[in-house]
């Protein structure tokens, strides 16, 4: 049996968006969140900004494409933090406080469902461009295939859906692409939907659920990636 190989991957954006029945949505009631949470150093958001798409919290960073926020929409509270290095367990607890804190002074009875999705980073241990490595590898394109082009491939990736099963809800919509910014890297999305509803006193889900995610990504996809990230096997010497 093959060794698969070991990744160090990086995580660069954690996102979840919780779907709840209609509220009317009071700046007033959103700025009492925007207190309580600011008691708290590690749950805390700088600003505060009412659009007309929702209420904003946000943490001003200088660094580029750099997001941490919480939005307050009438029908969802959406949770990001992408490129801000959050580990997975921080998120989770952030997810969980802010949540709890906002069913509570916006009286949000139920939370009907959920979407948690992580980013990856990851590179191939035995190519130097991933494109190579999705097409030609895990696809089994041969090059000449892309001729009819007539142009070079800038990006190459493969979406999958793995759908409900008995016993478990989740719903996993994965995309593994190439990256433009860094040949050899492979970037890996997994949004993540749960359909089971959580009454307040069962929020500690929503942190479970986001590590499944998170697991989701390291176990099962990684576990996939590293079945074809192999050395290639050389021909018979002369």
């Amino acid at each position: 049996m093959t060794d698969l190989p070991q990744y160090d991957p990086r995580t660069i954006a954690l996102v979840s968006e919780l779907i709840h029945p209609p509220i009317q949505l009071e700046p007033g009631k959103v700025q009492g969140v925007h207190n309580e949470l600011y008691q708290h150093p590690e749950f805390a958001y700088q600003n505060f900004g009412v659009a007309a798409d929702g209420i904003t919290l946000t943490n001003v960073t200088n660094a580029q494409n750099t997001q941490s926020l919480v939005r307050f929409m009438p029908d969802r509270i959406h949770i990001r933090e992408e490129f801000t290095g959050q580990h997975v367990d921080d998120f989770a607890r952030r997810l969980e406080h802010v949540t709890r804190i906002a069913v509570e002074r916006l009286s949000i009875p139920i939370i009907i469902a959920q979407q948690h999705v992580v980013r990856s980073l990851v590179n191939a241990k035995h190519f130097a461009d991933s494109r190579e490595f999705l097409a030609g590898v895990v696809c089994s394109i041969p090059p000449d295939d892309f001729a009819r082009f007539a142009r070079p491939v800038e990006l190459f990736g493969l979406r999958l859906l793995f759908p409900a099963v008995e016993g478990r809800n989740d719903v996993h919509a994965i995309r593994i692409e190439s990256y433009a910014e860094d040949a050899r890297a492979v970037w890996i999305e997994d949004v993540a939907t749960f359909t089971t509803a959580l009454m307040p006193a069962n929020l500690e889900e929503l942190g479970n659920n986001m590590r499944k995610t998170y697991k989701f990504v390291r176990e099962n996809v990684l576990g996939f990636l590293g079945k074809y990230d192999q050395a290639p096997k050389r021909g018979p010497e002369a």
